[in-house]
């Protein structure tokens, strides 16, 4: 059973947090309903920054590193200042100056998700990441692809208050299908339906699929290759959507009522909820464990960082805290996973050249490809690196288990740079060499 005494909670003073993620240097970044943005030290809890000047808005919610593993966040602002809009970016160095993507001056936004394309082969992969999130106001799910500044909009004709999204591809990394969750809502503007929606490829409609029981309330949703998982209340459950099967499984919580969901590195699903931290089998085929808080209170946000432990936000408390998940008996199997390398671009370029992602890799657990895992992407060289001139990036795989190593510049000096993806230093990393040869 899982152990709560490998649980350490912090306080983040006066702010009540909503949503975390794991940025560059590995800091922690917290949303807060508190006109705040908090830089947490994974090794030293206690160890923070507030950033709170005055264009940080008042509620801030989900949030996510920068795909490309640049010095930056993202965030979603539900109820942005007027003449703010919904999806920020936020510099995670200097003076944390912000940016606003314009939409409508009352758009709101709950969460924001990761979506990669390939626009190359297999052999030679040409990945645009974008950024998907759900506008319940003027009801459509938005693609933000910030490569060309553009955001798509796919409106949605239900009357339902869109809550959240997620997005799975097909095997040629091009085809995507898209998946929200929308609540019913009796204040202004006033919807009628609960639902999980799916826009197919193809598609220009959102098809409701029946998962929910009369009454039954969505919260948030995430997939990978396999399943389409959420959360509902009224009855509280988790529920999986089977890709293959088109057939669902829940699983009840009884009086603990569900919110954000992430997997670990081990490939389990957990859920954070008002009694603490659930771990589950992502097949749903039992009932799971449930870690309690040791100091009470409610857990919402939840995220996997570079080393593995699970971290989560407390409202109730006005806490964030640690998870430790433990180790498997010895000599006992280990479900840990593993990076793997799945494409290698150029092998030898002259120096001062580059080469665009010059490695793929993905993050295996369980015998299936797993999302949002944060990734180091390293460069050991003594000229070549990254194009900001850095030699470690911090990356989360994408919806289907991948990251694409950026942009590597090589240097004035003749080499055999070693390119490497791992799960932080708990693993030894997939790794490859570039040489770097004279013009």
């Amino acid at each position: 059973m899982p152990d709560p005494g490998t649980i350490q909670e912090y306080s983040i003073g006066n702010y009540t947090p909503h949503s975390l993620a794991q940025g560059n240097a590995r800091y922690l970044w917290v949303t807060t309903s508190s006109k705040a943005i908090i830089r947490i030290n994974p090794n030293a809890g206690n160890s923070q920054m507030v950033v709170n000047h005055s264009m940080i808005p008042q509620l801030s919610a989900g949030i996510i590193k920068d795909p490309d593993g640049l010095q930056r966040v993202w965030f979603a602002a539900p109820a942005p200042p007027t003449q703010e809009d919904p999806i920020v970016i936020m510099e995670t160095t200097g003076m944390n100056a912000v940016q606003f993507f314009p939409l409508e001056a009352d758009a709101k936004a709950e969460s924001i998700k990761l979506r990669t394309t390939n626009h190359g082969t297999t052999g030679a992969p040409d990945y645009e990441y974008s950024l998907l999130f759900a506008e319940p106001q003027h009801s459509y799910v938005g693609i933000l692809t910030p490569s060309h500044g553009t955001i798509d909009r796919m409106p949605v004709s239900q009357s339902t208050w869109l809550w959240d999204v997620a997005v799975t591809t097909a095997a040629d990394e091009k085809t995507h299908t898209y998946w929200a969750t929308g609540q019913s809502r009796t204040t202004n503007p006033v919807r009628s339906e609960n639902g999980l929606y799916r826009r197919s490829p193809g598609a220009m409609a959102w098809e409701p699929i029946p998962v929910l029981r009369t009454g039954q309330k969505p919260f948030y949703v995430i997939a990978d290759t396999t399943a389409v998982w959420l959360t509902a209340t009224n009855p509280n459950q988790v529920i999986r959507y089977d890709l293959g099967t088109n057939t669902a499984r829940t699983v009840d919580l009884g009086t603990a009522v569900p919110q954000q969901l992430a997997f670990s590195t081990t490939g389990a699903l957990w859920v954070a909820s008002s009694a603490g931290l659930h771990e589950f089998d992502p097949r749903l085929n039992t009932n799971g464990s449930l870690v309690q808080l040791p100091n009470g209170g409610t857990a919402k946000g939840v995220c996997v960082a570079a080393d593995g432990k699970l971290w989560y936000t407390n409202p109730t408390r006005k806490t964030v805290g640690s998870y430790t998940v433990p180790p498997p008996p010895y000599g006992a199997p280990s479900r840990m996973g593993r990076t793997q390398i799945v494409s290698q671009g150029e092998a030898e370029i002259h120096m001062k050249d580059e080469v665009a992602q010059p490695l793929v890799a993905e993050y295996v657990a369980n015998g299936r490809p797993v999302p949002g895992v944060p990734l180091t992407c390293r460069i050991d060289a003594e000229g070549a690196a990254f194009a900001d001139g850095t030699h470690e990036r911090v990356i989360i795989t994408d919806q289907r288990g991948r990251v694409a190593l950026p942009t590597v510049i090589a240097g004035d000096v003749q080499e055999d740079a070693i390119l490497s993806v791992g799960l932080g230093n708990t693993e030894p990393h997939a790794a490859t060499t570039l040489t770097i040869t004279p013009a």
